[in-house]
């Protein structure tokens, strides 16, 4: 449990001090330059995932080269049989799904299809923009289910009961979330779902790619395929897809099912495919899971 613990408060820790160092000059020298605050404050929610992204990769270069909680090879983060047989495929399924959502939004109407790429003034500055957001939406959620759903579960694993584990992977995966992005409760109830979800893949698997090819394929396909918000965070992707925002006011109950304009990961529809998902996995291993005694 020590190293355990270890793991989760230096990744915490490393992550708020990155922030802190990129943004406190950022935001030092747009206020030299006369930018108002709201200039300031959209800047840096514009490129939250990016700052994220390069903090994840640059904690997992700090694992692996001054090593102070624990073991990690460059082999057991990236092998060719892990990208080709597990994260690969499973990011095509996130895409697909994410593809499903949008496009039944847009059929019924609670979406509206605005526009596409090309039409950006600047398409070469447009073009390298969107493939820094791809690269680091993949950084992040590669390495965040390196650290939780592969180093976290095996340290916990053995040590206590598996619902457990599962649950605290889970719950630290969405404070996570929440110490680097302004969510609201809709969203962090998806999170928690979708921790719990891959937890319990990750758990009966003992490996962490389809998990991350799910999430990485899920949230690269809504913001940078649909220009769907997610983590709180708007830009334009490939296509521009945009919530019929009337529905706030004629129709509470759409907003509800679609998200509104706080994206796929605040709508109950994904909600419910999270909920049947650990339903099947739970039902299909129930006595693995709540088996009393601990595997080791």
């Amino acid at each position: 449990m020590r190293r355990a613990t270890l793991l989760v408060i230096a990744f915490f820790a490393w992550i708020g001090a990155f922030r802190l160092i990129v943004e406190a000059p950022m935001i030092y020298f747009m206020s030299r330059s006369g930018a108002r605050f709201q200039e300031i404050v959209d800047t840096s929610s514009t490129n939250q995932v990016i700052f994220v992204g390069l903090a994840s990769l640059s904690f997992l270069f700090f694992l692996t080269q001054i090593n102070p909680v624990l073991m990690v090879s460059r082999s057991e983060v990236f092998t060719a049989n892990l990208f080709e047989e597990f994260f690969y495929p499973a990011f095509l399924r996130g895409a697909v799904t994410s593809a499903i959502l949008a496009l039944l939004f847009l059929v019924l109407g609670y979406y509206r299809y605005v526009g596409f790429f090309i039409q950006s003034d600047t398409p070469l500055l447009a073009i390298l923009t969107l493939i820094a957001r791809f690269l680091a939406i993949v950084s992040m959620v590669y390495v965040e289910e390196f650290v939780f759903r592969r180093k976290l579960i095996s340290l916990l694993k053995g040590k206590i009961h598996p619902l457990r584990v599962i649950g605290i992977t889970a719950l630290v995966f969405t404070l996570t979330k929440a110490f680097q992005f302004h969510l609201g409760w809709s969203h962090l109830f998806t999170l928690s779902l979708l921790g719990f979800s891959l937890g319990l893949r990750a758990y009966l698997t003992n490996e962490f790619g389809t998990g991350a090819g799910l999430l990485a394929g899920f949230l690269v396909a809504t913001y940078c395929v649909f220009s769907i918000p997610i983590l709180g965070n708007e830009s334009q992707g490939l296509l521009l897809l945009k919530y019929q925002i009337r529905y706030d006011i004629e129709s509470p109950a759409v907003r509800l099912f679609t998200g509104g304009s706080g994206g796929l990961l605040s709508s109950v529809a994904l909600q419910f495919i999270l909920i049947a998902d650990i339903g099947v996995h739970f039902f299909k291993n129930k006595k693995i899971i709540l088996s009393s005694k601990l595997a080791t």
